[in-house]
């Protein structure tokens, strides 16, 4: 007998790349519903092994979920709480930080003049339609973000009313799960769900701890160096940290700028400059590595691309999900033959790991194309 070949078909292609446009759609168009949803179960995993603790005690589980959500959601209450007030005191001042800053612009661009020989005139044209926008957008975007606080809380309160719903049909949401797979794979999907809330869990406990340090840290240094509003602007480029790669930079930019503008010393700027690019390298070396660990195991590449396309899709919602997200997409995609290969391309220790392809995965179950093929 004539063994079967297989041949490539179009048709399955047509039908993955029509699937993966409504799927991008529907989170697009979405995310005003999805994002507290996605944050919602996020939360119910960090959460989980508290409720269940409090459940050996308290066998309500309604109950029980409320006293979890005392102990493990007033802190970080507490910690946008006094973030908010910051702001607000920020925003308060607004028009006198606004009109500091743009004094402060102008005194600035006197010396720039003297010191390369421009006339007033000269730099006045070339910078009339950007002067009001370097000092005042950052510090608008400042305002924006309060105006839309309304906002803000009803997500808010989505997502904390989401995370007490999933934890209270936990069981049978995980047993709905379960059944849809074969009972000779259940063992293996209860697995990749215990391992998906393991990798939260380490990711969220311990980004909530650096954020803590690196807001102390920040605000410690702007204090020394003499900055007005030392702890907001620590505190808001901690939590600017949750972006990895570029939120402690971000963060740095707005004190940089508030000290560049509004005092008459040189040094402050390059120091707070300075501050920032210490406190960057040790969060990057030092604090994360020991304190988050290695629990998102995904290489700077996908973490990047995963953070474009993230923060394209849901914005800052994506650009904080993105990261677990992904790392939750390389514990499936382990489960699976064909992709496989691709978890080992996400993973963190790629570089060492170059001759596994070869050795490993050639062979015809692992190829990608393989998902495209009819038999013939």
């Amino acid at each position: 007998m004539t063994k079967a070949k297989s041949v490539f078909s179009i048709q399955k292609l047509a039908y993955l790349l029509i699937i993966l446009v409504i799927f991008i759609y529907v989170l697009y168009i979405g995310k005003n519903i999805l994002a507290p949803l996605a944050f919602g179960c996020v939360f119910a995993f960090m959460l989980k092994p508290i409720c269940q603790k409090v459940e050996k005690y308290i066998p309500h589980r309604a109950a029980s979920i409320f006293i979890t959500f005392v102990i493990g959601l007033v802190p970080l209450v507490g910690l946008i709480s006094l973030t908010y007030l910051q702001l607000a005191d920020v925003i308060q001042n607004m028009d006198s930080i606004k009109k500091t800053m743009q004094e402060g612009f102008e005194a600035l661009l006197s010396k720039i003049n003297t010191e390369f020989g421009i006339s007033r005139a000269e730099s006045e044209e070339m910078l009339s339609d950007n002067k009001g926008s370097i000092v005042q957008k950052p510090l608008s975007y400042l305002g924006t973000t309060l105006s839309q606080s309304s906002s803000i809380l009803i997500n808010f309160f989505l997502t904390i009313i989401y995370t007490f719903l999933l934890l209270l049909y936990r069981s049978s949401l995980k047993n709905f799960y379960l059944i849809q797979f074969g009972r000779n794979v259940q063992d293996g999907a209860e697995e990749v769900l215990e391992r998906v809330q393991t990798v939260i869990q380490k990711y969220l406990y311990g980004l909530l701890l650096v954020i803590v340090i690196l807001g102390v840290l920040n605000s410690i240094g702007l204090m020394i160096i003499g900055i007005e509003y030392a702890i907001f602007w620590g505190f808001l480029a901690a939590v600017l940290a949750i972006i990895p790669y570029i939120g402690t930079a971000l963060g740095g930019m707005m004190p940089f700028m508030y000290a560049m503008t509004t005092t008459d010393e040189f040094w402050q700027p390059i120091a707070v400059i300075v501050l920032f690019m210490i406190v960057q390298f040790v969060e990057g070396n030092l604090i994360t590595p020991k304190v988050v660990g290695s629990s998102i195991k995904v290489n700077p590449l996908a973490a990047i691309l995963a953070l474009i396309i993230g923060g394209s899709i849901w914005g800052v919602s994506g650009l904080i999900l993105s990261l677990p997200l992904i790392a939750i997409i390389r514990i499936i995609f382990q489960q699976v033959d064909v992709l496989k290969p691709i978890s080992v391309l996400l993973g963190d220790e790629i570089y060492k790991k170059e001759d596994v392809f070869e050795e490993k995965f050639d062979k015809d179950k692992f190829r990608i194309f393989s998902l495209f093929r009819k038999p013939k």
